[in-house]
């Protein structure tokens, strides 16, 4: 592996760490517990790379869901095109219906890209798992995993209330309240609300509001109970609302010759249909954008965890049940023009069921488990354009390309385990196992039209799929893989170890909506992962180091072709990468973190069509790969000072660099974004007795301008995508209540 310029880096770290180890004047540092592996332990003793953001790190820092996350873990990274999230880790992520990075909320999984990421409250912490986790989590964990872990109810009585402003006008509340109710039940309630009442993506249309803004509700009950001396239950019931205009699309780069040259109108003979020529921009967080515009999304989570502790080995079962539905209303073009105005209505219903008992003695730790899953979605997507704009006289239809997907039904069942064993009090190994089964079954309907009263409304004139026509075209799709993992680990000392791994993932194929070619298959990883972990200075200083490999079977990629988005396998691809991570209390008052990852990727051998460049597929072997810039830092430091009053006061500087990232396939500049910096600052002040808090807060300082996700789109003449938040300027008063 060769990483040329970027040994300079490594080679800056290594001082860095040096130098602060040998520092004698630090404090130890608190232990993160973390339950990622399915056991608890911590993150210095965990063989697998993990981050773990505890309650402190994520209220000091203003970390509430994965837009700020991505910036404090380097290998993390967070998109969104069009109302499609993508969360991907080391370059392995999502696309469209089924994530490659796995989230789960207090251990029951997210099926939905979307449902991720719902705004989380008041955690406990936040753990990010980096590399395939096949066995213990499966399907659609072939990036890692980030874990949601909400704060469970309080021995005694305690509460917190919380009142915001930030720029754009974003005044936001929160409640949390907890405590005893009686000596075997506890309850915890929380709430926050956010209104936005000004937009940060500025509408240049008159008359059209701006975007990315409206209101967000978030509300959670969990209820403790300890039903027997050696039985808990959890109960966990959450619901969070969304609406206002929280989407944006904006032209990044216009592509108009391509409307010459393949037949379609050239769009300097397109009008608006008030008559006059489209405008467009390609200015950053600008957008010619006509209404409606509007955004409304509801989603709900009842689960119940019970834990059963027996004398040789517990029980545990997390029972869950989702429903996420979402209304988006916008135009996908980025012109004046409306021309692709889309209404897009999803239903996503999911039953889980995860059943586990394990088990540990002097040197065996083991667990084995079953999990179940019912999701069962519906979806349509309708979309209006007018056929005059393309002509100089009047036309009395409106052409209409409506896709319905009734019914989009999966079933997935799993059996797994997972041993480790000690050989000597400093030798382990480990190794796990998960069989997966999918069964799939898709119904569509629907495909371009018209909708004109003289011809006795809505014809469809060219159906998705002709031969099923006027039936729901039905397929189904079924799929099975077999995952393990394997393990070695060593004590150097008891400060320090070595690790070595293998581990494979499976990511579920499917069936695209918009088209009636194939399913996509699968996607298959397999991982070999070298790490090191230390503590130095009497606890006051952590280290970790990872050297990694993937290899990938049936990558998948997403491309839009016309106005249809269609996943398709690329081949072969390959990762390579060195990851380190450091945490120092360098003396009582001052705390450092870092972390960097270096990446080598590219697709094998992958021929593909780019729908911006008329012709033969082109050939991308050695192209990077999506959402895997070869280099990712961040850097921290905090200091905290006593006051003369008796309060105290902390002040951070956060910072987080990406180099360039790719997009699209096809290994351009255009379709990437050039290398930028996040910086953040936070000042947290606390009183004398404790019982009043405050937050201010500046993020991104330097008002970088990023693309987070792009797509390459003929229908719409170019390059269309999403912008980072610029510069936000707010604080936070809290008033605390009861114990803390």
């Amino acid at each position: 592996m060769s990483f040329g310029a970027n040994a300079t880096k490594v080679g800056f770290l290594f001082s860095l760490i040096l130098s602060i180890s040998s520092s004698p004047f630090g404090d130890t540092l608190d232990e993160v517990i973390v339950t990622g592996l399915k056991r608890t332990s911590t993150v210095m003793e965990t063989p697998s790379s993990i981050t773990a953001l505890s309650a402190e790190d994520l209220a000091n820092r203003g970390l509430s869901d994965i837009r700020q996350l991505q910036y404090a873990v380097p290998s993390l990274h967070f998109g969104e095109s069009y109302s499609n999230k993508n969360i991907s880790i080391r370059g392995v992520g999502s696309f469209l219906e089924q994530p490659g990075v796995l989230v789960s909320i207090n251990g029951v999984p997210q099926p939905s890209d979307s449902s991720s990421i719902v705004s989380q409250l008041d955690l406990e912490r936040v753990e990010v798992l980096r590399g395939p986790q096949g066995t213990l989590y499966g399907r659609n964990a072939n990036g890692g995993a980030v874990n949601f872990i909400a704060a469970k109810p309080t021995d005694e009585f305690y509460g917190r209330a919380k009142l915001g402003y930030a720029d754009f006008e974003q005044a936001s509340a929160e409640i949390v309240l907890s405590g005893p109710i009686s000596e075997k039940l506890g309850i915890r309630f929380a709430a926050n609300h956010l209104d936005a009442s000004e937009g940060w993506i500025e509408n240049l249309m008159p008359g059209e509001e701006d975007l990315m803004m409206g209101e967000k509700t978030n509300v959670r009950l969990i209820v403790n109970a300890e039903l027997a001396d050696n039985i808990d239950a959890e109960l966990l019931l959450g619901r969070s609302e969304s609406n206002g205009r929280w989407l944006h699309w904006t032209m990044i780069s216009e592509n108009f010759d391509y409307g010459v040259m393949t037949g379609l109108p050239a769009v300097s003979y397109l009008i608006d249909p008030a008559g006059e020529p489209i405008l467009y921009t390609e200015e950053p967080r600008k957008v010619f954008s006509r209404g409606p515009n509007s955004t409304d999304s509801e989603f709900d989570i009842y689960s119940l965890t019970l834990n059963w502790e027996l004398s040789s080995f517990s029980v545990k079962s997390i029972t869950a049940q989702q429903e996420w539905s979402t209304l988006n209303i916008y135009p996908a073009d980025s012109t004046s023009l409306g021309l692709l105005q889309r209404t897009d209505a999803a239903v996503n219903k999911t039953f889980t069921q995860e059943i586990n008992v394990s088990g540990e003695s002097d040197k065996l730790d083991w667990i084995i488990g079953g999990f179940y899953m019912d999701d069962q979605r519906s979806s349509s997507q309708v979309m209006p354009f007018s056929v005059a704009a393309f002509l100089p006289f009047p036309f009395p239809f409106t052409m209409i390309l409506d896709n319905k997907r009734p019914v989009y039904d999966t079933e997935a069942s799993a059996v797994f385990g997972d041993v480790t064993y000690a050989i000597s009090d400093q030798f382990r190994l480990g190794v796990g196992f998960r069989h997966t089964s999918e069964d799939k079954r898709s119904e569509k309907v629907g495909g371009l039209g018209v909708n004109a009263a003289a011809l006795g409304g809505f014809m469809i004139l060219a159906p998705n799929c002709p031969p099923n026509y006027p039936d729901l075209t039905v397929e189904e799709f079924d799929s099975s893989s077999n995952t393990m993992r394997a393990s070695v680990e060593y004590d150097i000392s008891g400060t320090s170890m070595l690790y070595a791994s293998y581990s494979e993932g499976f990511k579920t194929g499917g069936i695209n909506r918009d088209d009636c070619n194939d399913p996509w298959n699968p996607e298959t990883i397999e991982a070999r992962e070298v790490g090191y972990k230390a503590s130095f200075g009497d606890g006051s200083t952590t280290l970790s180091a990872a050297a990694f490999f993937y290899d990938y079977t049936d990558f998948q990629v997403l491309q839009v072709l016309d106005l249809a988005g269609v996943i398709k396998n690329a081949g072969d691809a390959e990762i390579t990468g060195l990851e380190v991570e450091l945490r120092s209390q360098v003396s009582q008052n001052l705390r450092v973190n870092a972390g960097l990852t270096l990446l080598e990727s590219e697709y094998g051998f992958f021929l593909n069509v780019d729908g911006l460049r008329p012709g033969p597929p082109f050939q991308n072997e050695g192209n990077p790969l999506n959402n895997a810039p070869e280099t990712s830092f961040n850097f921290g430091v905090t200091y905290d000072t006593a006051l003369s009053n008796g309060g105290s006061l902390s002040v951070g500087l956060d910072t987080s660099y990406r180099s360039r990232v790719f997009f699209r396939e096809f290994g351009l500049e255009e379709d990437s974004q050039d290398a930028y910096v996040i910086v953040n600052i936070n000042a947290n002040w606390t009183s004398g007795d404790g019982d009043y808090a405050a937050r201010l807060f500046v993020n991104n300082v330097t008002d970088e301008q990023h693309v987070t996700g792009m797509y390459g789109l003929q229908g719409t003449y170019g390059r269309q995508g999403t912008w980072n938040m610029p510069r936000q300027v707010g604080f936070e008063v809290t008033k605390f209540f009861g114990a803390r």
